[in-house]
């Protein structure tokens, strides 16, 4: 895949032709040469590529794989050269000498040896376009016959929210929809398991979430939780999911525990258990040993393939998932096809023209499977109507795959050229994993695949890519959390990421260990540790090559009983050589191998631009070889017992994200707090000291909260390019600092603040009017309530209140605001005892989620809150009453998912609403 290899390297070379212009003169024309070949064979690979798919060719295969190992090299000399000559690795009392020795020999040498590669390089280019032609062979018929697939040459998605993106549920599922209701809420009280079955992409986690995030089924639960998880998790990584939801805690806990904690959290209560993945047998069996028997508790489980039995205790209903008839699969189509920019009269024309032109050819081409439809509708609204839709209906029929298969391949030969790197990084991740959007842009800027352009950040490129992806249905939007609206999740469905980690393999994008076999990684790039019982036996093997390496595992605390029964299930398995997961070594053992690992990679892993290790234990201290480490962009270590972060990394230059969240990390190096190149610090109440330096390019600062020395008025003066601030434990006396340093923060759009006291300044501060997103959990600190929020606060979309204490007039200041769609009232966010939501107040708020334990009354008028669709109330008292003025249709919903807060509904004539 050309892009992913060639793209970055070509920007490589013009920055060294450009920093090291006077320095390189004597091997600038060999840089300039090779990244003008290197853009020529660009093209040529962007032909070539999706070409293979249709015909294969062997010639070409060895033309591609040669192209790509040459432009390997290319990289590796170019990175080799950064490394040797760069200077910040060393302390500053030493630079200036190291300067005056490596200028008279160290970098002549180097610069002599990059001469000479990128000579080398250029005539082994040259020689492989020569043998290209020198043997090529006579195309036949078949071959001039092959017309590759050209890619789109522009974004098709309009600048909009993610949130705007999200899909509506499958259509045409309305009878397993009531059979899966039934099954949840029949009034059995027998125990049941409860299987949704069907092949993949058949749409059983649509099916079963579309009904779990109903309210009336929440409602009859007294606990319910939803586990998502890559395929063959533990039953103990499974369970501690579902206890991680029930609870909303983050904690760590050995599997005893788990088990022990989750058993009462679930006993006497009658509970809904979602579990969306792939479970072996004997998981499975383990997982509902540990759910306690309770009456009318509810188990869903969604299979491949046919369900074993469960134990007897259990009832098992099964509900069985097929693909759509032709009326259905124009339906589904339809629905997804259609593109809100557009005008409904084109809309209109295209719903038309699908149910009288059309129809067949969808059927036929995706056999009914919603998977495919839904891929189609996404490829074929980026296409005009109808002028360009024939095309590709001519193209699919052209193939000799299956038709998923063809589907796919299109889409991804679709994809912008800048698209598909970023798109391909989906391999290198778990599949059914929720996946953090500001995650993927970060470690997407750190590989190279996004540069600034039109005027926008990196960052905003990112996430115009990644609307471009969700757009065409090639992964999954979450809906957005009322409590962590700025969490924005993706997934990507399990045919899709199998395409992709075929295709990844194909072009060496990257390596995957997730069986028992480890791979050959000396020239390996990328590696992804996916092997959940052998998470550390790939790093035994040297890896020279290496720029990225990624893990994604439950973060897992062991005690004794733990050990024993490891060591039991060990001496019944054949060990191997290095199992770390195997404690018959011991605690101590363990740790020391650990650490003689990471010590080995970061040693000979020098190229290393990304490492982001979840779950992976690494000791209560990285390091101090990690600043040796001179390319690195991106450094997460998260989920894991992490305590400190060595001062050798203020050596790494290069430094744009940090993510040490789910650690034991409060202080970070004061080196760290002086790197230039600093965009975005994840961590979870990271101590931001008094004094910082000069980051300017930073963006993004979760969660922070003051030292021992406090905030002052300069504390935050220089960040001025702040997009995100999330601030804990803000008190009192940090209030006026805080104040302050809002009125520079011009550019904020989300801003959290968690503290004793809150300045009134987030609703007066002209400073603010890029904010979108603002969660408060303190009491504000508004002396007089302010006159104009909707002039000081116009973008604001989210807003979450917790133990604010504001007025109802404050409330009738918020309903003004033009663009805010979603409200949170927690717990303590009002101070009086009635709450009215007067006539024409919030237009445009469409989800409201509110805390009523505190209040007496409720009133809505009628007209008031026109565009709601989501009231989502927390808890309220006994003697609450709720007075309703007038039509409104969202109470109607509320009673028919809740009896008892149906009987404190009045109309304002006094009758109840029957």
């Amino acid at each position: 895949m050309a892009e992913a290899i060639i793209g970055p390297l070509v920007g490589k070379l013009q920055e060294l032709a450009v920093s090291e212009a006077r320095a390189l003169v004597a091997v600038n024309d060999d840089i300039r040469s090779l990244r003008d070949k290197l853009m020529w064979m660009q093209a040529f690979l962007r032909d070539a590529d999706p070409r293979r798919r249709v015909v294969p060719d062997e010639a070409s295969r060895v033309w591609l794989h040669q192209t790509r190992d040459a432009a390997f090299d290319a990289e590796d000399a170019v990175d080799k050269y950064f490394l040797l000559v760069d200077l910040s690795r060393y302390p500053s009392w030493t630079r200036t000498i190291i300067r005056l020795v490596a200028g008279f020999t160290t970098q002549i040498s180097v610069r002599h040896n990059l001469s000479c590669k990128i000579e080398a390089i250029n005539t082994r280019l040259e020689n492989i376009v020569n043998n290209k032609d020198k043997y090529k062979h006579t195309e036949d018929s078949t071959d001039k016959a092959v017309v590759p697939w050209r890619a789109s040459t522009t974004i098709s998605v309009t600048p909009t929210k993610l949130d705007n993106l999200l899909q509506s549920p499958l259509v045409s599922r309305e009878d397993k929809h009531q059979e899966l209701d039934s099954a949840l809420r029949d009034g059995t009280d027998r125990q049941r398991v409860i299987s949704v079955t069907g092949q993949s992409g058949v749409g059983k986690s649509t099916l079963v979430r579309d009904i779990y995030e109903r309210l009336v089924i929440k409602n009859h639960f007294e606990m319910h939780a939803l586990a998502t998880f890559p395929p063959y998790s533990s039953a103990s990584d499974i369970l501690k999911l579902v206890l991680r939801v029930l609870t909303e805690d983050d904690f760590t806990l050995s599997r005893k525990e788990v088990h022990k904690k989750l058993h009462n959290e679930l006993k006497g209560k009658k509970y809904l258990v979602v579990i969306d993945g792939e479970v072996s047998t004997t998981e499975w069996k383990r997982i509902l040993a540990a759910l306690p028997y309770v009456v009318g508790s509810r188990v869903v489980r969604m299979s491949k393939d046919k369900p074993e039995e469960p134990p007897g205790n259990y009832e098992h209903r099964v509900i069985q998932l097929d693909r759509f008839d032709k009326n259905a699969t124009t339906q589904l189509f339809q629905q997804r096809v259609c593109r809100e920019e557009s005008s409904p009269k084109y809309n209109e024309a295209v719903r038309n023209g699908v149910g009288k032109d059309y129809q067949q050819d969808i059927f036929d081409t995706t056999e009914g499977l919603p998977l495919a439809i839904v891929l189609l509708s996404g490829l074929l609204r980026t296409k005009e109507f109808p002028i360009e839709w024939s095309a590709v209906f001519d193209h699919l029929r052209s193939k000799q795959s299956k038709r998923l298969d063809s589907i796919l391949s299109l889409c991804f030969d679709d994809l912008p050229y800048d698209l598909k790197s970023c798109f391909l990084y989906f391999a290198a991740l778990p599949t059914n994993m929720l996946i953090e959007a500001q995650d993927l842009v970060c470690m997407w800027m750190a590989e190279g695949f996004l540069r600034p352009k039109e005027g926008m950040t990196m960052e905003k490129v990112g996430y115009r890519y990644l609307k471009e992806l969700v757009a065409r249905h090639l992964i999954n939007l979450e809906p957005l959390h009322e409590h962590s609206p700025e969490e924005e999740l993706v997934s990507i469905q399990s045919k899709v990421h199998a395409f992709l980690q075929i295709e990844a393999q194909e072009v060496n994008f990257v390596e995957i260990h997730s069986s028992d076999d480890i791979p050959s990684l000396s020239t390996a790039r990328r590696l992804s540790l996916q092997n959940r019982m052998e998470k550390y036996a790939a790093l035994t093997s040297p890896m020279p090559k290496l720029r990225s390496i990624l893990s994604n595992f439950e973060k897992e605390e062991i005690s004794k009983e733990d050990e024993s029964s490891d060591e039991e299930e060990s001496k019944a398995q054949k060990s191997a050589s290095i199992c770390l997961q195997c404690s018959h070594h011991g605690t101590k053992r363990k740790e020391e191998v650990i650490k003689s690992c990471i010590w080995q990679l970061l040693q000979e892993s020098k190229f290393l631009r990304v490492i982001n290790l979840q779950g992976l234990e690494v000791g209560d201290k990285l390091p101090d070889e990690i600043g040796d480490v001179v390319h690195l962009q991106y450094l997460a270590v998260t989920s894991c017992s992490l305590r400190e972060i060595p001062p050798s990394v203020g050596r790494l230059s290069n430094l744009q994200t940090l993510d040490v969240r789910d650690t034991a990390v409060e202080n970070l190096p004061e080196q760290f707090w002086k790197i230039k190149t600093l965009r975005h610090v994840f961590g979870h109440r990271l101590i931001l000291p008094k004094r910082v330096g000069n980051l300017r390019n930073l963006q993004t600062l979760d969660t922070v909260k003051p030292d021992d020395y406090g905030w002052d008025r300069n504390t935050l003066a220089k960040l001025i390019n702040l997009r995100s601030l999330f601030i804990w434990e803000l008190s009192k006396d940090h209030v006026k600092a805080l104040a302050i340093a809002l009125k520079k923060l011009k550019h904020l759009v989300t801003l959290t603040v968690h503290g004793d006291g809150i300045p009134s300044s987030v609703f007066t501060s002209s400073s603010l009017r890029r904010v979108e997103i603002m969660e408060l959990d303190g009491m504000l600190d508004m002396p007089s309530e302010p006159e104009d929020i909707k002039s000081c606060l116009p973008n604001l979309l989210l807003l979450s209140l917790e133990k604010t204490k504001v007025s109802q007039e404050f409330i009738n200041k918020l309903a003004e605001l033009p663009f805010l769609a979603g409200l949170t009232m927690d717990l303590g966010s009002y101070k009086d005892e009635k709450l009215v939501f007067f006539a024409g107040g919030f237009h445009s708020l469409r989800r409201l989620t509110v805390d009523l334990v505190e209040l007496k009354k409720v009133e809505i008028h009628e007209s008031a809150l026109p565009r709601l669709v989501d009231l989502d109330i927390l808890d309220y008292s006994d003697d609450l009453e709720i007075e309703v003025i007038g039509e409104c249709d969202i109470i109607d919903k509320l009673c028919s998912d809740d009896e008892n807060l149906c009987k404190k509904i009045k109309r304002s004539n006094g009758l109840p609403r029957t």
